[in-house]
């Protein structure tokens, strides 16, 4: 148990550890029987490590990209317009239309698909449905690269535009979308002007996600080019709009194609993890959830895999002793 008392001796014990090479970032990923490692990749990154890993025999775990186009889909931000050069050059396309984004992108969904990738990642932090055509898109574009602020609205056009499209491709290509939804992020300003982003002043929004997420869903599936998807929520006051949307989506002949995501950043913990399960329980089929997550740029995050099987298996204990279920069912058998 870690205490004042105690931190000494922990310390140096798990220094001496981490000497050790089966407590290396491979050595502990072999101890996990980790199979597959999914790392966060921007599109214009080169993946040249991911080729290099794929060469070594004398690794055995698949070290794949995952696809996480934020910075080509946040037209609002600052930096979008130096990132739209940097994924012009990579993709060798002068980006001046929305068609010429397109382009883009496909190049580099290409890339990333010749090296394994099999899902993509999207931080949503607040839910946006708008609709355009596309002389619309291509004015909203050509001003943002012209240095204009675009209304809130122009920019859930813009936002809806690439969603859609890059759906249709996941689709196309088999792949998995995920959304992870609701983060209030960069609360504090001063030491966001200090530190930059992602050092810890991200917080739980509380904006209404269901009706924009809806009809953003919808429209994927309009030409039956919804992927398979998971659904992430940080405000665990959406756990039943989440639970309930998937049941919106599924695909026949694909049996979990929507997925409700396990708790998610703030909801990783005990609470987190049974509410989300219990929730999902309730309202579709536990049986079919794919389960927990881990972060791949963590190594020592594995051990929540063990920690999620302990509080499933307890959850689950617990209904069977309450009589919510039959101790006898053939069912826990499969699990």
């Amino acid at each position: 148990m870690l205490s004042p008392s105690t931190a000494d001796e922990i310390w140096n014990e798990c220094n001496e550890l981490l000497a050790q090479d089966n407590f290396s970032a491979r050595g502990i990923m072999q101890q996990m029987n980790v199979k597959m490692v999914g790392t966060t990749d921007d599109p214009i990154d080169s993946l040249e490590h991911h080729a290099e890993i794929a060469k070594d025999g004398s690794f055995t775990i698949k070290v794949l990209p995952s696809w996480r186009p934020d910075k080509a889909f946040n037209i609002e931000q600052a930096t979008f317009n130096d990132y739209m050069a940097k994924l012009g050059e990579v993709s060798d396309t002068d980006i001046r239309r929305f068609a010429d984004l397109q382009t883009a992108l496909t190049k580099r969904l290409d890339h990333f698909a010749a090296h394994g990738c099999k899902v993509s990642d999207h931080a949503l932090d607040v839910v946006m449905f708008a609709e355009a055509n596309e002389a619309e898109l291509d004015s909203i574009l050509a001003r943002r690269l012209a240095g204009e602020t675009l209304s809130e609205h122009e920019v859930a056009q813009f936002k809806t535009a690439v969603l859609v499209f890059l759906g249709a491709e996941y689709a196309r290509r088999g792949w998995v979308q995920q959304y992870h939804i609701g983060a209030l992020r960069n609360n504090n300003l001063r030491q966001f002007k200090l530190l930059g982003p992602d050092v810890g002043f991200d917080s739980i929004n509380d904006r209404p996600m269901a009706e924009e997420l809806s009809k953003l869903l919808s429209k994927q599936n309009e030409e039956n080019l919804l992927p398979k998807t998971i659904l992430y929520c940080l405000n665990p006051r959406d756990n039943e709009v989440l639970g309930t949307m998937i049941g919106n989506f599924q695909g026949e002949g694909m049996p979990g194609k929507m997925q409700f995501g396990s708790g998610w950043w703030f909801n990783d913990q005990k609470d987190g993890m049974e509410r989300q399960m219990t929730q999902l329980a309730q309202l579709g089929l536990l049986s079919r959830f794919v389960g927990m997550l881990t972060d791949s740029r963590s190594f020592l995050s594995y051990t929540r895999h063990e920690y999620f099987r302990r509080i499933l298996c307890q959850m689950i204990g617990r209904w069977v002793e309450a009589a919510k279920h039959r101790r006898t069912s053939t069912c826990w058998a499969r699990w």
